[in-house]
C-alpha cells in the first residue's frame, strides 16, 4: 500500500502478509490497529485507538492521584 508518503513494509503487491488479505491500513491484524488514529470514520482502527488513549488517561490520573494522596 502506498498511498500518500507511507507504504508498509507488510504489504507486497497490494496484500498483507500479516493477515492474507488486501492491505487495508487500520483493519483489524494490521500492525496499525489501535496504534493509529485514520482520517476515515470508517476505520476500524479510530475506535480501538480512542479506547486505547481513554485507557492510557485513566491510568495517568490515577498516578496522579495516587501520588497527591501519598
Amino acid at each position: 500500500m502506498s498511498k500518500g508518503g507511507w507504504s508498509c513494509p507488510h504489504s507486497i503487491n497490494n496484500v498483507c502478509e500479516i493477515i492474507k488479505k488486501e492491505c487495508d491500513p487500520g483493519d483489524k491484524g494490521c500492525v496499525l490497529y489501535g496504534k493509529a488514529l485514520f482520517s476515515s470514520p470508517l476505520s476500524p482502527s479510530n475506535e480501538a485507538f480512542e479506547k486505547r488513549m481513554e485507557r492510557k488517561l485513566k491510568k495517568i490520573e490515577e498516578q496522579i492521584l495516587n501520588k497527591r494522596g501519598s
